[in-house]
């Protein structure tokens, strides 16, 4: 069986990480982005040293560990505080990332990296295949107000913070659109899987 890197990426509520699981219950090794960057941060304090360096160290905790969660509200929504970390941390994070697929390439030969920011980063270039998980604006602000607690305008801002779904289309060898129910979601998740397959084969 050939090797598969399989990249799923989408916006905030979009979806992708439930995708990403599906592919994972395939029988690929799941790699997720939002986790090595947690484990970035506890295994380099110098990175979170150079964040606070730039937010301020109200954005630590107490024992000096980095408070993600005030730190997302905070560079949501603002465009230029989201570059400035983005320039910090994704240099990292891409290598990290990198590791970790060669890493699980040598138990595995089947990976799925969950990633928002992949068509971002440049990184998708490394996948064999690019799968673009999408949800209509009304559907995704309605997800992240019920999920998250978060009010219109907040859910709003987070939206507006990241690239354009049709941005990234053009990189994606697959669509799937995340509207309807979990059954919906996992047959067009099996779909593109027997396309994957059909091209391997």
């Amino acid at each position: 069986m050939p090797r598969l890197i399989l990249a799923v990426t989408g916006n905030i509520a979009s979806g992708k990480s439930a995708v990403a699981r599906m592919f994972h219950e395939k029988g690929c090794a799941l790699i997720d982005a939002d986790k090595v960057a947690h484990e970035l941060y506890a295994a380099h304090p110098a990175l979170v040293r150079q964040v606070a360096q730039e937010f301020g160290d109200e954005f630590l905790h107490p024992d000096g560990t980095l408070n993600r969660k005030r730190l997302g509200a905070r560079v949501f929504g603002d465009p230029a505080a989201l570059a400035a970390l983005n320039r910090i941390v994704h240099p990292h994070l891409v290598v990290a990332l990198r590791e970790r697929v060669f890493s699980a390439l040598r138990v595995m030969n089947r990976v799925v990296v969950d990633a928002a920011l992949i068509v971002e980063w440049g990184a998708h270039r490394e996948a064999d295949a690019l799968v673009l998980v999408t949800a209509p604006e009304p559907v995704r602000l309605a997800r992240l107000m019920e999920r998250d607690g978060l009010s219109h305008d907040e859910a709003e801002r987070r939206i507006r913070s990241q690239m354009p779904e049709e941005e990234k289309r053009p990189y994606a060898g697959f669509e799937i659109v995340n509207t309807g129910s979990h059954e919906d979601l996992q047959r067009q998740v099996d779909a593109v899987w027997e396309k994957i397959e059909a091209k391997e084969n």
